[in-house]
């Protein structure tokens, strides 16, 4: 009974991240120029970002998101040692304005957070993905499928939940991307790199 348990167990695993984006970035990969508007209507070009400060660039799913949340909190509970360092803070997410300006109220953040018009940042960055019933399975999906209610863009599309440092040389010097959005950076180890 355990082995058959551990087969289903395999095969769900399988079936849940099939179709979300597994050519990701490594380290030494130049990353992707984008420019966005966080909430508070900063224009951000990543180009003339660099040209003085790191990048430490964060997608997240939403703040419906329970792993997301606690992943923010950690963030913003690093964020003064990071700018400290001379690393300009960045998370990108697809969801509303109104959504984000709630997850900003509700974990009390300060770093740009920047909704991802038509999900341009997140496809230059390969982590966007549709959510179907190949890619997160059935029960699961159910759920995921209320993401249109979330997303300014009105579709099923979410980021696998990645963090990149960029360094003024526009190359990344820390890749977290894991196609299972339980697994998130350690802002520990994003510390080490940037001291």
């Amino acid at each position: 009974m355990k082995t058959v348990y551990f087969i289903l167990t395999i095969f769900l695993s399988i079936q849940l991240f099939a179709q979300i984006p597994t050519d990701n970035f490594e380290i030494g990969d130049k990353a992707p120029t984008f420019i966005g508007v966080d909430q508070s209507g900063n224009k951000l070009k990543s180009k003339e970002i660099l040209e003085n400060q790191k990048i430490l660039l964060v997608f997240y799913r939403g703040n419906w998101c329970p792993h997301c949340r606690k992943h923010l909190a950690s963030l913003q509970e690093n964020l003064d040692e990071l700018l400290a360092k001379g690393v300009h803070v960045i998370v990108v997410t697809p969801e509303t304005a109104e959504n984000i300006e709630q997850t900003e109220k509700k974990l009390k953040t300060s770093f740009s957070i920047v909704h991802d018009t038509n999900n341009k940042i997140m496809n230059k960055y390969k982590v966007a993905y549709e959510v179907n019933k190949e890619n997160v399975g059935g029960g699961y999906f159910n759920i995921l499928v209320k993401t249109t209610e979330y997303n300014a863009a009105d579709n099923n599309v979410l980021p696998v939940p990645a963090t990149y440092l960029i360094d003024q040389n526009g190359l990344f010097s820390y890749v977290q991307y894991d196609s299972n959005y339980k697994n998130r950076a350690d802002f520990g180890e994003v510390m080490k790199l940037v001291e």
